[in-house]
């Protein structure tokens, strides 16, 4: 069960996108949609909680964890959307998946972490996947997706993918060794406190209420909540135990694929063969990456 398991968090993370877009065109905000997302995942995580009753780790690993939700996740998630705003759910994913690249870049320079010929050549062939995913080449078809002609979502693509390296850096070294599961519910109760705080102010300023105009469909942030976060958090840590973290990280770049087919299917997204090609690059760098720890 567990590379099962480690498939199916890849499955969820995927969904993140769709569901993002979905929410947008149900007329939720970005702020809305992010705090829902994370506020109706807190009980879901109570529950698993109660039941899996993992081992409660120090008081000061759940208030760093609190404060990396809302900071880390708080600026990560924001990325993320204003990148899905411009780009769409499958280059947004592309994008975000860079993140290997810039863990390999930051723990050189700022961990003092020797590169080896292998990182170098993974962070060189994750570059080159950018360039071409970015539509360097010209894509000569006006449906598909092009970030070129919205250089804001392509800056906010690139910074999601650096944040991202940054969080996951920080979080290794704030949390320690507390458990997964316990560390996962503190980094959701910041990011509600953090998109509550924003989703509230936003409204207020805009339109002098508490609350902002919700859409009429919430089926796409009940999809966050339960698809996007609770399921892929479970699910990683159960497998993680089975199969390892080198394997885990491996299957969990099966989320690339997932992003992109379900982009595909449910969103009508399309990509030219060049970026598909690059889309390739950056996963075969992340793998690389991944087997050589």
């Amino acid at each position: 069960m567990g590379p099962v398991l480690v498939l199916l968090s890849a499955f969820g993370f995927a969904t993140l996108g769709v569901f993002g877009k979905l929410a947008f065109q149900s007329g939720f905000d970005r702020n809305a949609a992010l705090f829902f997302r994370f506020v109706g995942a807190l009980p879901l995580l109570a529950i698993v909680l109660r039941f899996a009753k993992p081992a409660r780790p120090d008081f000061r690993v759940l208030f760093k964890a609190t404060i990396l939700g809302f900071v880390g996740i708080g600026v990560e998630a924001s990325l993320f959307f204003i990148t899905l705003e411009h780009l769409g759910a499958a280059l947004t994913g592309v994008f975000l998946y860079l993140y290997p690249a810039f863990v390999v870049i930051l723990s050189h320079f700022f961990l003092r972490e020797k590169m080896s010929r292998k990182k170098m050549f993974c962070v060189a062939v994750a570059l080159i996947g950018s360039v071409l995913t970015a539509g360097v080449l010209g894509d000569g078809d006006r449906a598909m997706i092009s970030p070129l002609r919205d250089i804001p979502g392509l800056i906010a693509g690139f910074l999601t993918g650096a944040w991202y390296a940054v969080y996951l850096l920080a979080g290794a070294r704030v949390t320690g060794r507390g458990d997964p599961l316990w560390v996962s519910s503190g980094v959701v109760l910041g990011s509600s406190l953090v998109f509550g705080i924003l989703m509230l102010t936003e409204s207020a300023w805009a339109k002098g209420g508490l609350l902002p105009d919700l859409g009429p469909s919430w089926y796409p942030v009940i999809g966050l909540s339960v698809f996007s976060t609770v399921l892929p958090f479970t699910t990683l840590f159960a497998g993680m135990k089975r199969v390892g973290p080198i394997r885990a990280s491996l299957l969990s770049t099966f989320e690339l694929v997932f992003t992109l087919v379900l982009a595909t299917a449910v969103l009508d997204e399309k990509l030219t063969l060049w970026q598909i090609f690059g889309a390739f690059l950056i996963l075969l760098s992340v793998v690389i990456t991944a087997r050589d720890g």
